[in-house]
């Protein structure tokens, strides 16, 4: 079975946002990117600490939320975290060629 459009862009840790464009921009496409990469890593920091409480509260969870869901968070917030890296360093200018 050939997995769904949208499982492929859930394992590809490389993509970008919707509309999101690292090679042309201005300052308020920084502006607006750091801050939705903000909210992102934020949404994403607090399902990780609500899964790992449940861990707590549910131990029959733990191999499908610990060996599962909770490396998938890890890895798409390590995605986010690059994401918000590169337009806080984007502050001074698109890159040069």
């Amino acid at each position: 079975m050939e997995p769904l459009d949208f499982t492929k862009r859930i394992v590809d840790f490389n993509r970008l946002l919707e509309g999101e464009n690292r090679e042309n921009y201005v300052a308020d496409d920084v502006r607006h990117w750091r801050a939705v990469y903000m909210d992102l890593v934020r949404f994403k920091e607090d399902l990780l600490s609500q899964t790992r409480e449940h861990l707590q509260q549910v131990p029959e969870t733990q191999k499908e939320l610990a060996g599962i869901d909770i490396p998938f968070l890890e890895a798409e917030m390590q995605r986010l975290r690059t994401g918000l890296a590169f337009w806080e360093s984007a502050q001074a200018g698109p890159p040069a060629f």
